[in-house]
């Protein structure tokens, strides 16, 4: 045994004199040094700095690389730069080193600027190619750049598809926000009662196929014209079915598209219209009627132990209108005797109940019916009042409000929906839902109250606006910040289907028949998809918080509840078949017209160029802030795929795309 030790001994010493002598070669080998920029333009009206890059490549050891940094900008004056001086270091091992520019903004108007990074000659190393690089400091503007209208767009849509991108660009964020309001609604139903007309199946993948239908349409499609795309409503009405729940997991409704599409579209016209109407047509809907079971609800009668359902009472207040906790307008919780003040009780919960009896369906065959339980099946219309199964004994709602004896259903319904949609709480409550949504999860206090106070008053008197209070959210200072891209407090986990969503709409991944099948049965590998979420408290809770560092910072991070082990896993797994295949749940379609592919033509032009070609995915998917360090790491990893390699084009595109989709930036929106 000790003769085997002798033995390994001497292999393990001469391994380690061999590993010492070529270290020593690779550490006094020659550096070779470039520089090069990651943004060439920086902006006095958005903040994100110009970075530039200063690569070697060779040796090991630590080197220090002298510079000069001219141009007509001036420095402390019009931007500020870190590391800055008469040389940079790159430490022992590193391949880069980085300098960030980033713009001061000021008053004068005096055109554009520049500042001229330049490397000196040293005996340490030897510089391949340009020894400069320049920036463009452009003069304070009122219209957004590519960073700021992509990262709008990955907030006010379902990504930064080019046609959109071009007009927030020409038009700038409010009047491309105004314009969005006016366009035609892109419905949900016509597409799936289209397809029962012409004697098709219209189970619950249709509602999935009509969502992407309408959201995938471009302004400027390639047979021509123009369409009015409606893509702020669209995704308005995605996030209001977070709030207003309802789930095709019920088997009447997982039969039933063309009811659970109208629904849909009750919230597209509650997107832009006001809270009230919205709310009351929730309310109505006889797919909400049957989810959260207030259809056909009967009036009380002890002695045939007949009482009505409570479930729809409690959820129209609890999750719809104004939460369980008494709140301030900036959206923290009253208190009394330092204790939270509830909103309701159990007794308000049975007053509403009888408020919400007498429902059943409505519609043009049921206009003259009198009894619910003989009405016809209408999933298209919005329920009526059957008064004969209507409470008409007083009740008393929030606030002391009561509704005298002998009212009609209707009456009752309208009254129950004025006194909630007057509640304080309603404003701030909604508003942070529609906030976390859209743009952040841990919205600051000072961010809900003037979105609360929109809400209260649009500006010409008028409540619950909801255009109002949409542009409020996206216009909101904290929104459109880049300082706020900087806080490791703001942003919002995308949500997991979002994420292929957006890479969709970003790279137009139209099938040639329109038909967006194999988008569909996505739930397992995300536990999320449209129109599926296994409750009436969504997919996940607004107040979740994960264990650990944001729980302990007190926190919130709604969709990390549904990131799991599996999750995380399946969901990349599936990113990168998609870039490298096609969408689709089972493979590919078995019909190329349906065939669900992104289109990288301008990132394939690129492929011989990795920094160019990093830079234009960066824009279009995250509003190009790709953190120095990953850049780096996602270039190198092209280098090392050849242009020998067949396919390589693709290949490099492929794992760039993939790269950045799996990356912090990509999945943590800000």
């Amino acid at each position: 045994m000790k003769k085997y030790i002798q033995i390994f001994s001497i292999f393990l010493l001469t391994f380690l004199v061999i590993a010492i002598k070529a270290q020593s070669t690779l550490y006094n080998l020659t550096d070779v040094v470039s520089i090069a920029t990651i943004n060439d333009k920086i902006y006095e009206s958005w903040a994100s700095p110009g970075t530039i890059v200063i690569r070697r490549t060779g040796g090991l050891k630590a080197l220090t690389i002298p510079l000069t940094i001219t141009g007509s900008a001036t420095f402390c004056v019009d931007y500020g730069a870190s590391p800055v001086g008469s040389s940079v270091t790159m430490p022992m091992g590193s391949r880069e080193v980085y300098i960030r520019l980033r713009p001061d903004t000021d008053e004068l108007t005096e055109g554009d600027e520049t500042v001229r990074v330049t490397l000196q000659t040293s005996p340490a190393y030897t510089i391949s190619g340009s020894n400069f690089v320049q920036l463009t400091l452009v003069d304070k503007k009122t219209l957004p750049d590519d960073e700021e209208a992509s990262r709008f767009l990955i907030q006010a849509g379902f990504g930064a598809d080019p046609d959109e991108l071009a007009q927030v660009k020409s038009l700038g964020f409010e009047a491309w926000i105004n314009q969005q309001l006016t366009r035609p609604k892109g419905y949900l139903q016509p597409i799936i009662t289209a397809k029962r007309l012409a004697g098709n199946p219209i189970y619950h993948p249709e509602t999935k196929i009509a969502l992407w239908t309408q959201f995938m349409r471009r302004r400027n499609p390639p047979g021509g014209g123009v369409v009015a795309t409606d893509i702020l409503r669209q995704r308005v009405a995605y996030s209001l079915l977070q709030i207003f729940v309802i789930s095709q997991n019920v088997d009447i409704l997982l039969l039933n598209s063309e009811g659970v599409a109208n629904y849909y579209d009750h919230l597209m016209d509650g997107a832009f219209g006001n809270f009230k109407d919205l709310l009351l047509d929730v309310t109505l809907h006889p797919c909400m009627g049957v989810y959260l079971s207030h259809f056909r609800n009967r009036k009380p009668d002890p002695v045939n132990n007949i009482f009505p359902d409570e479930n729809y009472a409690r959820e129209i207040m609890q999750l719809f209108s104004i939460g369980l906790w008494e709140l301030n307008q900036d959206g923290s919780r009253k208190l009394l005797n330092g204790q939270p003040i509830p909103t309701y009780t159990n007794a308000d919960i049975t007053q509403f109940a009888r408020v919400f009896t007498g429902l059943s369906f409505g519609g043009p065959s049921n206009v003259n019916a009198t009894d619910f339980d003989s009405s016809a099946e209408d999933f298209n219309s919005l329920m009526k009042g059957y008064d004969i199964h209507h409470d008409t004994n007083p009740k008393t709602l929030l606030n002391g409000v009561v509704l005298p004896a002998n009212r009609t259903t209707m009456q009752d319904i309208n009254a129950a929906i004025d006194n909630l949609f007057n509640h304080p709480n309603t404003g701030p409550f909604i508003g942070r839902l529609l906030i976390q949504r859209l743009v952040t999860s841990n919205p600051s206090p000072e961010y809900i109250s003037r979105v609360a106070a929109k809400f209260a008053n649009n500006g010409s008197g008028v409540r619950g606006d909801m255009g109002a209070v949409v542009k409020a959210i996206l216009l909101d200072k904290e929104a459109r910040s880049y300082e706020k891209t900087e806080d490791p407090t703001f942003g919002k986990m995308r949500e997991p289907y979002m994420t292929l969503m957006n890479m969709a709409k970003t790279f137009n991944a139209q099938p040639s028949s329109g038909n967006y099948e194999q988008a569909t049965y996505m739930y397992d590998l995300y536990l999320q998809e449209p129109f599926q979420s296994p409750s009436v408290f969504n997919f996940y809770l607004p107040n979740y918080r994960p264990p650990g560092e944001v729980s302990s910072l007190g926190k919130f991070a709604p969709e990390f509840q549904i990131l799991t082990a599996a999750t995380s896993l399946e969901s990349q797994n599936n990113l990168y078949r998609s870039i490298d295949y096609q969408i689709g749940r089972f493979g590919g379609a078995a019909d190329p017209t349906k065939a669900l592919t992104f289109n990288f033509s301008e990132e394939l032009a690129l492929a011989n160029n990795p920094d160019a070609m990093i830079k234009l995915l960066s824009r279009k998917m995250i509003g190009g802030t790709l953190k120095p360090r990953n850049f780096q790491v996602i270039r190198e990893a092209l280098l090392k795929i050849p242009t020998t390699d067949a396919g390589w084009q693709k290949a490099r595109v492929d794992m760039a795309a993939y790269l950045i989709g799996a990356s912090a930036e990509f999945n943590i929106q800000k």
